[in-house]
């Protein structure tokens, strides 16, 4: 009996534990719960009673970045007249707001060619290729090239500024140094930064440079068709100066065609060279045999006579006979 009722006391004891227990994390729960609606910033460590801090601003997004470009055009130009050529493209170049940035020439009866370039405004570059100059018989050559240095660009840019931080920064501990190695090795790593951001600052305008404007090297060549660069001669108007243009350019083409011709002909023969050697060989093959075929025949078709001295007569021959 005494048994039964400790049993009874101690399952009382463990279940009054247990409902304390419980208790005291629904109360724990309730409490963090007020927490939670009451101050949105306790997570953050914020008073419960403070009223909770203002949402920071939001920044506004940077603008879209600009893009760089380096592009860049060449022209390979035939004219009848290169003098009259570069002083329209010349024209072109200025109307865009462009300029001349080099020029050469060479010019004779014969021969003659013109070598410039020049600078547009970035985005006039398409137009400057599309349009077609003065007395240009044709284009040879026309290539646009176009390279994208945005992240080169940018990147230079910030280099440059956390250079100049850093200048800045040691300029600072220099004033503070307080002894002659200190000011020494700072001032050493001024100069060290200063060589880099001038360095810096060059290849960044250098970038500038190319990406502000486009460059077009062209060549200008003197048309050497005599048919193309000559005016039209009519047959009605003919004169002694046109006769003798065009007897000159008969005997140019007269000539040319000769002497394609021929070397057409030695082209032609050295492939067919070993064709021919074998032809040859087989002809001279097949005319040895004839002839040996045709000596065995005459052989064989001669009489068979023998010839006796004289005084001298066979048996079998009938007049011995008799």
């Amino acid at each position: 009996m005494k048994k039964m009722k400790k049993r009874i006391a101690l399952t009382l004891a463990i279940l009054m534990m247990t409902s304390v227990v419980i208790g005291c994390s629904s109360a724990n729960m309730s409490h963090t719960s007020d927490k939670s609606e009451g101050s949105p910033g306790w997570e953050h460590g914020q008073d419960f009673d403070s009223p909770g801090a203002p949402e920071a601003p939001r920044e506004k997004l940077p603008n879209a970045i600009e893009r760089k470009f380096i592009q860049n055009g060449e022209l390979a130009l035939r004219s009848s007249d290169v003098d009259k050529t570069y002083e329209s493209l010349v024209s072109l170049t200025e109307r865009l707001d462009g300029r001349v940035v080099s020029y050469e020439r060479q010019v004779d009866d014969d021969y003659g060619w013109i070598h410039m370039q020049v600078a547009v405004p970035f985005g006039s570059l398409s137009e400057f290729m599309d349009v077609t100059a003065e007395h240009v018989t044709r284009v040879e050559t026309k290539t646009v090239t176009s390279e994208e240095v945005t992240e080169s660009y940018y990147d230079t840019k910030t280099r440059l500024q956390s250079t100049e931080d850093l200048i800045e920064h040691y300029r600072g501990m220099l004033k503070k140094a307080e002894t002659i190695e200190d000011t020494l090795l700072v001032q050493s790593r001024i100069d060290e930064l200063t060589i880099e951001l001038e360095s810096l600052k060059g290849h960044l305008k250098l970038l500038d440079s190319w990406t502000q404007e486009s460059r077009i090297d062209i060549t200008i060549r003197l048309e050497s068709d005599p048919t193309i660069t000559k005016p039209e001669v009519t047959w009605k108007t003919l004169k002694w100066s046109d006769v003798g243009y065009l007897m000159k350019n008969a005997i140019q083409k007269v000539g040319i065609g000769i002497v394609l011709g021929f070397q057409y002909f030695l082209v032609v023969l050295v492939y067919l060279l070993p064709l021919i050697v074998l032809l040859v060989l087989i002809l001279f093959i097949v005319w040895i045999c004839r002839r040996r075929k045709r000596k065995r025949k005459a052989r064989q078709a001669a009489p068979l006579e023998n010839v006796s001295p004289e005084g001298y007569r066979h048996s079998e021959d009938p007049v011995q006979r008799e």
